[in-house]
């Protein structure tokens, strides 16, 4: 291959146009063009420059082993971040938590649970595991499993955050964080909704609606 033919086909695969090397170079699209077509000569320093503008070697330009065209592998989309607030979780005692429910703000922090949601925390109840004002990250749609942390709520809508285990007789068993207080059994009929705590999340991670619409309006 000649060398104009092979700087030519180098200057495709990287997406540029016969404008943006002579521009990298220093030089005119005429004498580019007449580069790659051959009808033209050429010296070192002009090589030297090219293989620079290309991002080659000098060697690359005389080889006539093809030079591979930048390759960026596809993994998918970049996930968002976010996980959707939805409330403020006040801890009373042995766990108990009320709740005032409102979409107020993101946690800058990825679950691949879509429905994943957050909880800002209020209360002391849990020091240190979980302290006041930090926010509880919890996810729908992953499996529990015994020993796991979980955000409860009974059919008479009381709500708690324990650690889940089965008794012998296949009840629910909830423990609490601290080991004072004694573990609480419920026959599975009772829990209305049982879901896995994923993280919990330092107030930094926090971005109140405000913040995340100038971002949306900026981008």
């Amino acid at each position: 291959m000649k060398i104009g033919t092979k700087i030519r086909a180098i200057r495709k695969r990287k997406g540029m146009t016969i404008l943006d090397l002579a521009n990298a170079i220093n030089s005119d699209v005429g004498n580019i063009s007449r580069l790659e077509r051959n009808v033209q000569g050429y010296t070192e320093n002009t090589l030297m420059k090219i293989a620079s503008a290309l991002g080659v070697t000098v060697a690359d330009l005389f080889s006539d082993t093809p030079i591979k065209s930048d390759e960026i592998e596809y993994i998918g989309e970049i996930p968002s971040g976010l996980v959707k607030v939805i409330g403020e979780a006040f801890l009373g005692v042995d766990g108990a938590v009320d709740m005032i429910e409102s979409h107020n703000g993101w946690l800058k922090i990825y679950s691949d649970d879509v429905d994943a949601y957050g909880l800002k925390v209020k209360g002391d109840s849990m020091w240190p595991r979980i302290q006041s004002g930090e926010y509880v990250v919890v996810e729908p749609n992953t499996h529990v499993r015994a020993g796991d942390e979980v955000f409860v709520r009974t059919i008479d809508g009381h709500n708690m955050i324990k650690i889940f285990n089965k008794t012998r007789d296949g009840d629910y068993q909830y423990t609490s964080i601290n080991n004072a207080h004694k573990p609480i059994t419920l026959d599975p009929n009772q829990v209305d909704k049982m879901h896995y705590v994923a993280a919990i999340v330092k107030p930094t991670k926090y971005i109140d609606k405000c913040d995340r619409e100038a971002t949306r309006t900026l981008s």
